[in-house]
């Protein structure tokens, strides 16, 4: 018989195997199989090296800055449930890295080599099915990430199945919040039925329903500031908001903190809803801060560890709001300018209405008594709402929101600025309860009668005119009321001032109404406060009250007093009434 060859067709047939080092992953852990040859030269494989629990890699991930990811999936120690997460690349090695596995209740090894080894099968092993890796909930084209990480996909036709799967890295802190307890049939019958005939319970409920709707409708981030006394409900209204996405009391956060804290707590609730309670235990500096960071949308520029800036964070979010007093007299008080464009994003709401925040008690025998009966409710039915919501906007098109929206619009007096700036954002509130009528199971055309009842509220107080342009003018109404009659005016034909000299008060000839010839420099720091002057003697020449300019006077709204320099003057202490907002 003859012997075969190495060249021999028949060992031809098959390759030659090598034994590698590889690594194993099953139920029993992650383990390193090295290999050994002997003095003959004959390879085998060692005894396995466990090197952690479990963890298997399912894929790579990269987020919106270009930061790279594996994805793991483990077996958690306590619920047994089996869960996901991204890990940083950038981390893979370090002792961050081993503690981000760790915290997850993940058992690595001890030794340097073990870690080395175990940092090598996290970046090379496993599966590479690619993940969009986002630390923002809210849309992520048809799919909704709850700020617990929990993503609500729509039903699919199979269409999309090569589109990059997402999963959240965002912050957690409060997760276990968002959480589900009750039926929704319970909730409606429980809590949100009562918002029938009650606005401010409609506008809670209506703003945490449209927080998702900013986004689709490429609408701005704003809210309402619900402001009134202690005891009317307001707290009790933004829980009953809460209640829609999940536990209310844990939910709610206060206007204690910082401005970079709340932005992080704004990013987290991206297209969803963010309640501030008790405005009165901040700062008026960080209520400021707070209300342009957030409002704002966008997160502060800061420089990254290794040169150039850190990526810019961006979100939508609708804001509640609830305090004692408007947002406005609360920064006024501290001497800090409330801007127009914050007014326009979170115009403040007296809360009072019948029976504090009630209109109608359905049946109780007091305000109180209501409101204890829906905190009660609210502890144990949540949750349910913005689910069954979300999987409902997942088949409505935007087409469908935009005209619930201009439903609304359609009913309202011919409006512009911001006042229409601001009804648009009613409108979205109103647009959100009409579409969730089957979520609430309230009677079509109770939300928008709720809501217009609010915005009606809303504009009996501020009118429809630009805020700048009332500011303007109340300024000068509360400058005059104070000094027209005091020292800081002296008589035209006097030859002596003070020290605080404000300008000169010139008797009219009918005795009438007096002229007040006022200091420019005291005019425009005291008066427009800092306003652009040529705005400010537009507004008030617009309302009679400031003299306007005529051919012959060379110097504009400033009038030639001789010998003393030019002054702005103004007809009496007050302006001609009536005015409203129509002339402005």
């Amino acid at each position: 018989m003859t012997q075969a060859t190495s060249t021999s067709p028949e060992l031809q047939e098959f390759e030659t195997v090598t034994l590698r080092p590889y690594f194993e992953c099953n139920r029993n852990g992650v383990y390193f199989i090295a290999v050994e040859t002997d003095k003959d030269g004959t390879a085998s494989e060692k005894p396995p090296l466990r090197l952690s629990d479990t963890i298997e890699i399912i894929g790579r991930g990269t987020d919106s800055a270009g930061n790279h990811y594996r994805v793991i999936k483990w077996r958690d120690n306590v619920t047994n449930k089996q869960k996901i997460a991204p890990l940083s690349m950038a981390d893979i090695g370090t002792n961050a890295g081993f503690q981000a596995l760790q915290q997850r209740g993940i058992m690595v090894h001890s030794g340097r080599r073990k870690r080395e080894l175990l940092a090598d099968y996290l970046q090379a092993d496993g599966a590479t099915t690619p993940y969009h890796i986002t630390d923002k909930s809210g849309w992520h084209g048809k799919s909704y990430i709850l700020p617990n990480g929990e993503i609500l996909n729509p039903a699919t036709d199979g269409k999309h199945k090569n589109t990059p799967q997402t999963l959240y890295n965002g912050d957690t802190s409060q997760a276990k919040a968002y959480t589900i307890s009750g039926s929704l049939k319970d909730w409606q019958n429980q809590v949100s039925r009562f918002a029938a005939g009650n606005s401010r319970l409609c506008l809670a409920i209506g703003a945490s329903l449209a927080a998702p709707l900013l986004s689709l409708l490429h609408e701005q981030n704003g809210g309402f500031h619900l402001y009134g006394d202690s005891s009317d409900g307001k707290t009790t209204a933004a829980k009953v908001a809460l209640s829609v996405w999940g536990e209310p009391e844990s939910l709610k956060l206060t206007w204690r903190g910082t401005d970079i804290g709340f932005s992080n707590a704004a990013l987290a609730r991206n297209d969803n809803l963010l309640v501030l309670d008790e405005i009165g235990e901040a700062d008026p500096r960080v209520i400021s801060k707070t209300a342009y960071s957030v409002i704002n949308g966008k997160s502060k520029l800061q420089g990254a560890k290794d040169g150039g800036n850190r990526h810019l964070s961006e979100w939508r979010i609708m804001l509640f709001s609830t305090g004692e007093y408007a947002l406005q007299n609360y920064l006024e008080r501290a001497g800090i300018k409330w801007e127009a464009g914050q007014a326009v994003r979170l115009p403040s709401l007296p809360a009072a209405t019948q029976y504090g925040i009630f209109d109608t008690l359905h049946g109780f025998r007091s305000g109180a008594a209501l409101s204890d009966n829906l905190l009660n409710s609210i502890e144990t039915q949540h949750g349910t709402a913005g689910r069954a919501w979300i999987a409902k906007l997942q088949t409505l098109s935007l087409e469908q929101i935009q005209a619930a929206r201009d439903v609304f619009l359609s009913t309202l007096p011919d409006l512009d600025g911001q006042a229409l700036r601001i009804a648009r954002r009613f409108a979205i509130v109103a647009a959100a309860l009409e579409l969730a009528t089957d979520i609430t199971g309230l009677a079509a055309g109770v939300g928008m009668a709720g809501i217009r009842q609010c915005f009606d509220d809303w504009r009996a107080i501020n009118g429809t005119g630009k805020y700048e342009d009332r500011a303007i003018i109340e300024n000068a109404i509360n400058f005059m009321q104070l000094y027209a009659d005091s020292m800081r005016f002296v008589n035209w034909d006097s030859e002596f001032t003070n020290h605080n000299h404000a300008g000169y008060r010139r008797e009219s000839n009918d005795k009438a109404i007096d002229d007040f010839w006022v200091n420019p420099f005291v005019f425009e720091t005291e008066i427009l406060k800092g306003v652009d002057k040529r705005k400010g003697c537009l507004i008030l020449s617009r309302i009679n009250w400031l003299q306007k300019p005529n051919a012959n006077n060379k110097g504009g709204y400033k009038f030639q007093r001789f010998g003393k320099g030019r002054f702005y003057v103004l007809h009496g202490i007050e302006p001609p009434y009536p005015y409203d907002d129509e002339e402005m």
